[in-house]
């Protein structure tokens, strides 16, 4: 029985959240057009404007390429 408790005791240790940094690096990585153009995280459509909008030269990162589709979108609503 006691090397049931020893199990147990590693499945339920709680480890630090090492993802934390990780995901946060994540959302500070910037791509190129390129790079969006191949994404399969966008659609289609998401793709197409940001073909239109983004410049060739320069990188973004996920959060400024969605704002540059909010304001794309925005923009022919009004």
């Amino acid at each position: 029985m006691k090397g049931i408790g020893g199990a147990l005791a590693m499945f339920t240790k709680k480890e630090p959240d090492s993802k934390k940094p990780e995901a946060q690096q994540k959302n500070n990585q910037k791509y190129s057009k390129a790079q969006f153009a191949e994404s399969r995280q966008l659609s289609r459509i998401e793709k197409d404007i940001l073909a239109a909008v983004l410049l060739e030269q320069k990188t973004y990162t996920l959060q400024e390429a969605q704002e540059h589709i909010q304001q794309f979108m925005n923009g022919e609503a009004q």
